[in-house]
């Protein structure tokens, strides 16, 4: 029987669940399914009230789902408090694309950095990526903002989308970063704008796919 995996876009935005299902396809002996922040909840998630309450619009949804699935990805790029909700109900493995994304570049060799969305982000994701690490945070070089929205990801021109992205990422890599990190799950897929800025040799770190790619390994030692 295949193992399954929820992948949770905790904000009312149907694009942003479409563009992460055209992403994610599965292996062999595993099943995905998507779920999309109920109506009545935030857009998006932009600031630590949105992240709150869709955090609190989501939950119920998802408790009587807990049962069905093996692993849950959380697909905000942020410390999202749906992500420490579900751990309190469930012993299944839960991570958030923040934390997995962390994980990986911390891995490399290398400095990593963080290209995300709105401005506000930038100093969110440096204390996040403080509390996450403690005092092992010489190998960050700090988060860098597009300033646009996440929808703007899919809704604004291509030329706009990469030259934001491409310009954050150039900074990124002025700072020291041999390693970005994709800060918005809008962002996935993303990955050819920063190799055209930066170049080749930089390695980007895509959250979702990281955070996928963990949940598929602890579920298949075991951990499910």
């Amino acid at each position: 029987m295949a193992s399954s995996i929820l992948i949770i876009n905790p904000n009312s935005s149907p694009s942003i669940s479409v563009g992460l299902e055209q992403v994610l396809k599965p292996p062999s002996g595993f099943t995905f399914d998507f779920f999309t922040g109920p109506a009545g909840g935030p857009l998006q998630i932009d600031s630590v009230t949105t992240e709150i309450t869709s955090a609190a619009n989501c939950l119920p949804a998802l408790l009587p789902l807990l049962s069905r699935y093996d692993g849950f990805l959380v697909a905000c790029y942020s410390d999202h408090p749906l992500t420490h909700a579900l751990r309190e109900h469930t012993t299944k493995p839960v991570i958030g694309i923040f934390q997995a994304s962390v994980l990986a570049s911390f891995a490399l060799t290398g400095k990593f950095a963080i290209v995300t969305t709105g401005k506000i982000w930038e100093s969110l994701l440096d204390e996040g990526v403080r509390a996450f690490l403690g005092a092992r945070t010489s190998q960050f070089v700090g988060t860098f903002s597009t300033g646009l929205g996440v929808l703007e990801l899919h809704s604004a021109s291509e030329d706009l989308i990469s030259n934001s992205i491409g310009t954050a990422a150039t900074k990124a890599v002025t700072n020291g970063a041999t390693i970005i990190c994709l800060g918005c799950a809008g962002m996935v897929g993303m990955e050819k704008n920063i190799k055209k800025a930066v170049g080749e040799k930089i390695k980007v770190v895509d959250g979702v796919i990281a955070g996928v790619e963990l949940l598929i390994g602890l579920i298949r030692q075991g951990y499910k």
